[in-house]
């Protein structure tokens, strides 16, 4: 086609060239001139897509389906004739690239036939990621995102009994209330809320081909807590992401307060003079105790470096971290440790180092937590921790300028609201 629409071209320009030539370099332009362009093909349309980028149009059957327990990759293609010779390259094609023996029952996959003959395969491997194996001309195997959309959401409300319920009882997801444990860890005693404190919030919720997949980022929030507003919002200048009041001091702290990602229920608190409940004798009780089911992860409470990790006695399992030259945390009776732990490695904020256990003198599972400032021992549930590094004076005009925005949005709050508009 290209070289019949080049001849065409040609042609009329040489047409053009003779007319000035043997005109004396005019041309004339009165009589109509009429150019016939025949059998020009025309562009074919693009190829319709599926969610997976694949031009359904060149197969005849797509089977959909979902990973059964006990399926693997090699009991799925054998179902649809594919043979065990072609199986196995396409497994050894596959090392480096994607793992195919991690496949999950309920993961949702794919099979593009052609003649009853199956050649391509796609396995949805996570809510957002996918794998593509065609195996029609040559085996080729590639991973791709599917695109996430988010839509902006919001929820406020009293509290009557738990943050958990209230927000349970406008039916939004749990996580939720987990983000909001974490923004505000190091300024709020979700322990100590009470009847009558309110919050707000505006969020994410994430969708993938009109799926909805979850909570995303709050955006900003509210809480009113023992008659103390705190507001907290998000802030990205590419250099320091993360959560901050109206004056861009950041929300976190230089060590956690609860070393969860929830906080637990306190079994027994800081003391200097508790019955022991085991050794039943008066004697110190340096850290705070969190009943917590065998097996829940434990955080670092802060960045550092790992200086114990062992069973000691009535301690149990323990693993202790020197934060820097002021602060190092203890934490005791842990069922085992987290993978890699051990004295000299280095870990950061939020990292799981063990998870809760009943070992040494325990009466039941839970984390015994201990701070020590300058090797005093000190409550961290009531101690004021310093804040991290705030934002600096070059960013402060764009951040007040999305904290403006922000407010309109949570001064707008009474009733739960959906999509706002954030642009």
């Amino acid at each position: 086609m290209l070289k019949k629409l080049t001849g065409i071209v040609v042609l009329f320009v040489f047409i053009v060239f003779l007319a000035f030539r043997f005109d004396g370099g005019k041309i004339d332009l009165s009589e109509e001139m009429n150019i016939q362009v025949h059998e020009i093909e025309e562009i074919p349309a693009t190829p319709a897509l599926d969610p997976y980028g694949m031009a359904i149009q060149f197969y005849d059957d797509v089977f959909e389906g979902r990973i059964q327990r006990n399926e693997s990759l090699y009991i799925i293609l054998s179902r649809h004739g594919v043979t065990p010779d072609q199986i196995h390259s396409i497994q050894q094609q596959a090392r480096g690239i994607v793992n195919l023996s991690r496949m999950i029952p309920g993961q949702q996959y794919r099979i593009y036939k052609n003649d009853g003959r199956a050649s391509a395969f796609v396995w949805r491997n996570s809510s957002t990621e996918y794998t593509t194996i065609n195996w029609e001309d040559g085996i080729e195997i590639s991973n791709s995102s599917i695109p996430v959309r988010t839509s902006i959401a919001s929820v406020s409300g009293t509290i009557r009994s738990s943050l958990a319920n209230a927000i349970q009882a406008q039916g939004v997801s749990n996580r939720l209330v987990v983000e909001l444990a974490n923004i505000y860890a190091w300024t709020i005693d979700f322990y100590g809320l009470r009847q009558g404190d309110q919050f707000k919030a505006v969020y994410e919720n994430r969708h993938v081909m009109d799926e909805y997949i979850g909570i995303g980022k709050i955006k900003a929030a509210e809480f009113e807590h023992r008659g103390n507003v705190i507001r907290a919002y998000y802030y990205d200048n590419g250099d320091q992401p993360g959560y901050y009041d109206a004056e861009g001091n950041s929300m976190r702290r230089s060590m956690m307060r609860v070393p969860f990602e929830y906080n637990p229920r306190i079994s027994s608190g800081f003391s200097h003079n508790r019955l022991h409940p085991i050794l039943n004798q008066r004697r110190p009780h340096y850290g705070t105790d969190y009943a917590a089911p065998t097996g829940t992860p434990i955080l670092a409470a802060g960045d550092g470096v790992v200086t114990e990790a062992q069973f000691r006695g009535g301690n149990g399992n323990i693993v202790q971290i020197r934060h820097n030259s002021v602060y190092r945390t203890a934490y005791l009776h842990l069922s085992r440790f987290a993978s890699g732990i051990r004295p000299g490695v280095r870990v950061r904020q939020g990292q799981v180092i063990g998870y809760v256990g009943q070992t040494g003198l325990a009466t039941g599972p839970h984390l015994c937590y201990r701070l020590y400032k300058n090797n005093t021992p000190i409550n961290s549930v009531t101690y004021d921790f310093p804040p991290d590094e705030g934002l600096a004076q070059e960013h402060m005009p764009a951040f007040m300028a999305e904290v403006q925005r922000l407010d309109e949005l949570l001064n707008s709050l009474t009733e739960p609201l959906e999509n706002l508009a954030l642009n």
